[in-house]
């Protein structure tokens, strides 16, 4: 037989018995029926609508509370898609906010239930249905109208039980519509607010503010502009001129300002009566103004500030009502870090120095401290900082001994750095002599005098060129003492010291 004959009959062989073996095993191990296996589809979160209806179409709203009392809103559309709303009772004083009549509105003519709760109930007074809380009744263009009935609380705080005369079905409503429709006349005011400010906006846009205080001390502060004001004489952005005049640190009022340009009250609470006033801490208030580079003001008046109960009102509310032009004050409630600089000590913001002079208008400094004298003759020259700026350096003889510009600069800083603790109080006795004094002689031959007088082991009254007004503290003198004393030894004088 030829060789390639022989060949295709081998592998015809090999093809029929790979063919015999996969019948075999597919006799052996049939396939298992395949179960087509279904994909899940999420069920749909059924909505329920107790009233169904365009914004557009409501002409009326009226609500009725428990106690009687009743809110009638009459809504008039105009061809340029505006509102005129007419109110039973109206509010002579403040008016109401038509942008929360139209939130109401868009909010009443489609209103979604958060759940279903029973169809056909037959008991309503479980569901405090059969005595509601409140009605509220909507009319629309058409002559139509839906009543809503709002029962009991549910016991998820602030979802209440509702049905309307509709259907008899009741429904649960909760969060911002509860908030909305259960609001009372008073909480629809237009209470008034200030601009929003952020960032550098509010030192460029805050141009004043009036602090006054419980006793009835006004701190009043004033943007300077153009730092033209007079007895500004640091060159500083804020000047006090109440209760005394002077120049501010910068840096604390900028951080006053921005609590004061943030303040906006949370919530309404009630409107009271003249017995009320102290239940409100209204009895002995403090004050705020604050008014803005366009001219516009916001002006509180401040009760109680503590213990998380922050309350407020309009001040010009407050001057009507207590000149008995009005029978009530309307109490807002604020966050209370809005008010924590009711207890500031006004000297907080100023810079605290009796006097503030140029050292390069300086001839010398003479100091007589605790039976010690020391004289800092100044002397200057011209140098060139590192990076190549023309510069005076001052430095200084005290009691002769050469001292370098370092150390002359912080005894002078020290020298002006007094803290005023506060005013004299009247009446305040003090030793009419002094052994502590420092004057300072002028290059223009005029002196600046400040003598001590000893109220007792820690204080001394300040007398500033003849007149005593303020009082300090005795290690005042001591922190200049200690800085001569360093200096003499070589020593450098610290740039920290407490005051």
């Amino acid at each position: 037989m030829p060789k390639n004959i022989k060949r295709i009959l081998i592998a015809a062989g090999a093809v029929v018995v790979l063919v015999l073996a996969i019948i075999v095993v597919r006799l052996a191990f049939p396939k298992q029926e395949e179960i087509p296996v279904e994909t899940p589809v999420p069920t749909e979160t059924p909505v329920y609508y107790i009233s169904r209806r365009s914004s557009s179409e409501v002409s009326g709203l009226h609500f009725l509370y428990e106690d009687g009392e009743h809110f009638d809103i009459l809504i008039e559309a105009n061809e340029n898609g505006t509102y005129n709303y007419t109110c039973d009772p109206e509010d002579d004083f403040f008016g109401y906010n038509a942008g929360s009549f139209r939130s109401m509105m868009f909010s009443l003519a489609t209103l979604m239930a958060t759940s279903k709760i029973e169809d056909e109930p037959t008991d309503l007074q479980q569901y405090g249905l059969d005595e509601p809380r409140m009605t509220v009744t909507i009319d629309f263009t058409d002559g139509t109208g839906t009543t809503l009935i709002i029962g009991n609380e549910t016991p998820i705080q602030g979802y209440y039980y509702i049905m309307s005369d509709k259907e008899n079905t009741v429904y649960t409503i909760g969060g911002y519509i509860t908030s909305l429709i259960m609001r009372r006349p008073f909480e629809y005011r237009q209470i008034d607010t200030f601009p929003s400010y952020s960032g550098d906006e509010v030192y460029t846009n805050i141009v004043r503010f009036i602090l006054t205080q419980r006793d009835g001390t006004p701190v009043e502060v004033l943007l300077d502009r153009d730092l033209s004001m007079e007895g500004n004489i640091t060159s500083s952005a804020y000047m006090m001129v109440q209760p005394f005049v002077s120049p501010c640190t910068t840096d604390t009022v900028e951080a006053l300002l921005d609590i004061l340009a943030t303040i906006t009250f949370d919530s309404i609470i009630a409107d009271i009566g003249a017995s009320e006033l102290a239940a409100y801490g209204l009895d002995k208030p403090a004050r705020m103004y604050i008014e803005d580079l366009a001219g516009n003001s916001l002006e509180l008046v401040i009760g109680t500030a503590n213990s998380n109960l922050c309350y407020a009102v309009i001040a010009r509310q407050y001057d009507a009502f207590m000149a008995g032009e009005l029978n009530y004050l309307t109490v807002l409630q604020f966050t209370e870090t809005d008010f924590n600089w009711i207890a500031m000590n006004y000297m907080n913001l100023q810079i605290r120095t009796p006097w503030i002079i140029n050292i390069h208008d300086v001839e010398s400094v003479s100091y007589c401290l605790n039976g010690e004298s020391y004289e800092m003759v100044l002397y200057e020259y011209d140098d060139v900082t590192g990076s190549g700026v023309d510069v005076i350096r001052v430095c200084s003889y005290i009691n002769g001994h050469d001292v370098g510009n370092t150390n002359t600069k912080r005894i002078f800083s020290r020298t002006l750095n007094f803290r005023q603790v506060a005013y004299l109080p009247e009446g305040t006795s003090y030793d009419k002599d002094y052994s502590n004094s420092i004057v300072i002689h002028m290059k223009d031959g005029t002196e600046q005098t400040m003598n001590f007088h000893s109220i007792n082991a820690r204080q001394y009254a300040c007398e500033l060129n003849g007149v005593a007004e303020f009082y300090i503290y005795a290690s005042n003198l001591n922190n200049i003492q200690s800085a001569l004393d360093r200096a003499l030894d070589d020593r450098e004088v610290s740039l920290v010291y407490t005051r």
